[in-house]
């Protein structure tokens, strides 16, 4: 969630704290500038958070979350740009004085979003997540929920489970790490050019470029090998800082003069550029683009630009026309408040109706921008004009005493969690949402090239029947086992999680390692086992984790295609030992944790069962893709769950006695042995050769 703490050139500091209008502001970069209000920079703040907020309201804007870049590009140039200032005036940086405001600054209004807002999730979330919750507020009064929230595998594009209503804070974590080791690096680089004798702003700009970048090749190779860290991690992003810190550092009169453009048509044409790059970003930039890597040069690029522009001395142009309109300033204003409260408000307003359309969060999202200014009039105005906060001593005070406070909430209410879950129903969900124990093997066999198949069922049996799959086989497992026991047939299980049989590499934690191996076992134990029936149970939800040979993600159009070979091979290899092959339909996607959604404490706002053509389509192109699969080489379906929880409008989730899913993809224990006499009809189907179409 892009984040709108870019801190404006603060109104208290400098013999100028009235914004002054747009032309008249000399490079604030530049030795003995002026560093007058900038409304262009106030404009293109309101121009950022209005791009992600219409993003997060679902509204047609694609790229509207790259509004984070903006954001620290306005804050790289910034901050870079008082840091420069004190540099040019003392010869040093007061890191002290410049925390202290970045203290007060922040952190009052950061404390009330997150402690209104975990107090609303425990009246609207279910207390399955309240302690969770309560680690990811506090993550983000601590400023690393960024590094949290990668580290739990948060997608942030993820829309199959009710996101964390603090997810959006990852970016503050960015930004406050790099207030805390810029001005560190900036202070750095001038002792080293004081005892070297480079000018300190020749070594600054040293270091602006190298950080740019270092940071900028990072970026690619860590997008390529892994995504959602790179996404989330300053190291990755400092290059946007970085080089607005270089722009903040370049002589704009001088360009001027040497560019023999007028100074005037210089600005129109660098504001103009900026302009349509920044539209390019939110119009044509897409979730699936791996991003921030080069993508992120798009809406860096806009926002430098624009800020290149509002540097040049000249008269204002129609960019800056538009940046200075009077609503774009008000929304500049508050844009800090308004980007923390309006993903809380949109949060758990759908949650509690269990309905995220459009006009819902439109709504919460409007309700959000009340808060902002209340916040923005009451909270931050108030604190960071404060004479009594002067003093850093003070500012530490409060400071630490608004983090014990909140400190004491979160780890109150993460004990009080544990009390809640231990009374029903909640007892219940907590037990049909726990991770599985591995199933014991009833015997285990080696094949001639030295891999253990788990054996279950009868194992005495003459008749051989090969479960293979992934974490949607190991599902299934209680009632296979159950089954096979009952029609004397031998069970050889073969699954790993998070490894499709199809013969793709997905991206895995790096514990895991490749699936390849995984694959390659696979096949060798149908050769050398070759069963008389073989059922693949894989999920279909690889399709934005499969990878290239070399680590890369796979996307665009070589998602499907990558996909249809890999199934192609399976089953063209299966097929060719045993003709009694079938696949298990893969059960819908739930786009909210159905056990979160039944254990609401505000029954009655909505239904947690999923609209029967949501669940069709909740999985995307690959089961139509397998499906076509299936048919060229005549294997049959098994429906699974389909027959049983979804009707011509609905898919059921059952209700908190008897769920059907113990998270938004697997099925519960419970439920999958209610499908014993079915999974038998099928596997007896399979090993006679009767199947046709669809079994059991």
């Amino acid at each position: 969630m892009a984040q709108a703490t870019t801190t404006a050139v603060d109104r208290t500091t400098g013999p100028s704290p009235e914004p002054r209008g747009p032309g008249t502001v000399t490079a604030p970069g530049a030795p003995g500038a002026g560093h007058a209000f900038r409304t262009d920079i106030n404009g293109l703040r309101a121009v950022a958070v209005l791009a992600v907020v219409v993003f997060h309201a679902g509204i047609a804007i694609p790229g509207g979350f790259t509004g984070v870049d903006v954001f620290y590009v306005i804050s790289g140039y910034l901050i870079s740009s008082l840091l420069l200032r004190e540099v040019d005036r003392s010869g040093s940086v007061d890191l002290v004085e410049f925390w202290t405001r970045r203290m007060r600054r922040l952190v009052p209004a950061l404390a009330l979003v997150v402690t209104v807002t975990l107090l609303a999730s425990v009246l609207v979330l279910s207390p399955l997540v309240w302690g969770r919750l309560a680690w990811h507020g506090a993550s983000a009064m601590l400023f690393v929920s960024n590094l949290l929230f990668p580290y739990q595998g948060q997608d942030y594009f993820s829309d199959s489970v009710t996101p964390s209503p603090y997810l959006h804070t990852w970016s503050l974590g960015i930004e406050e790490q790099f207030y805390i080791f810029w001005p560190l690096l900036i202070l750095l680089a001038v002792v080293v050019g004081r005892r070297t004798r480079v000018p300190a702003r020749r070594m600054l700009q040293v270091l602006f470029a190298a950080t740019f970048v270092v940071s900028l090749a990072t970026s690619v190779r860590l997008t390529a090998t892994a995504p959602d860290w790179a996404f989330y991690v300053l190291p990755t992003r400092a290059w946007e800082f970085a080089g607005a810190a270089l722009v903040a550092t370049l002589p704009w009169n001088r360009l001027a003069e040497v560019s023999r453009l007028r100074p005037r048509l210089l600005r129109a044409l660098l504001g103009t550029a900026g302009f349509v790059l920044l539209a390019l970003s939110f119009a044509f930039v897409r979730e699936t683009d791996p991003f921030p890597g080069t993508v992120a040069l798009l809406p860096v690029g806009g926002a430098l630009l624009v800020l290149a522009a509002g540097s040049v001395p000249a008269a204002g142009t129609w960019v800056d026309r538009v940046l200075d309109l009077p609503v774009l300033q008000r929304i500049g204003d508050v844009s800090y408040s308004w980007y923390l409260w309006h993903w809380p408000f949109v949060v758990l307003t759908t949650a509690a109706v269990q309905d995220d359309a459009i006009w819902i969060k439109v709504l919460a999202t409007l309700a959000a921008l009340g808060a902002a200014v209340a916040t923005y009039r009451w909270v931050e105005n108030p604190i960071r004009f404060s004479g009594a906060l002067r003093s850093w001593r003070r500012t530490a005070v409060v400071t630490l005493a608004i983090g014990l406070a909140v400190g004491t909430l979160t780890v109150g209410t993460r004990a009080a969690t544990g009390a809640v879950l231990d009374q029903e129903p909640y007892a219940t969900a907590v037990e049909a949402g726990a991770e599985p124990k591995p199933y014991g093997c009833a015997e285990t066999a080696e094949t001639a090239s030295g891999v253990d198949v788990c054996l279950l069922g009868d194992v005495s049996a003459t008749t051989t029947v090969l479960l293979l799959g992934d974490s949607h086989a190991m599902h299934w497992i209680p009632a296979f086992d159950a089954a096979a026991t009952d029609a004397g047939l031998r069970l050889a299980v073969r699954w790993r999680h998070g490894c499709p049989a199809a013969q793709v590499d997905v991206e895995q934690p790096s514990e895991r390692g490749s699936c390849a191996d995984f694959q390659s076992e696979s096949l060798r134990i149908v050769d050398e086992l070759r069963p008389d029936a073989v059922v693949v149970s894989q999920a279909q939800i690889y399709a934005d984790r499969m990878l290239h040979a070399d680590g890369t993600r796979v996307t665009g159009d070589e998602v499907s295609s990558t996909w249809e070979s890999a199934n192609d091979k399976l089953f063209a290899h299966l097929t060719a030992v045993t003709p009694d092959v079938v696949a298990v339909k893969d059960n819908p996607r739930i786009d909210v944790d159905p056990l979160e959604c039944l254990t609401r404490p505000l029954p009655g706002l909505g239904d947690c069962s999923m609209p029967r053509a949501e669940a069709d389509s909740s999985n995307g192109d690959l089961p139509g893709i397998s499906a076509r699969v299936w048919t060229k080489y005549g294997v049959p379906t098994w429906d699974g769950v389909w027959s049983e929880t979804c009707d011509a409008n609905t898919c059921h989730v059952g209700d908190i006695d008897h769920p059907v899913y113990r998270d938004y993809h697997h099925l519960s224990v419970d439920y999958v042995l209610t499908r014993v006499r079915s999974v038998e009809q099928m596997l007896q189907s399979a090993v006679r050769g009767t199947s046709s179409s669809t079994v059991g």
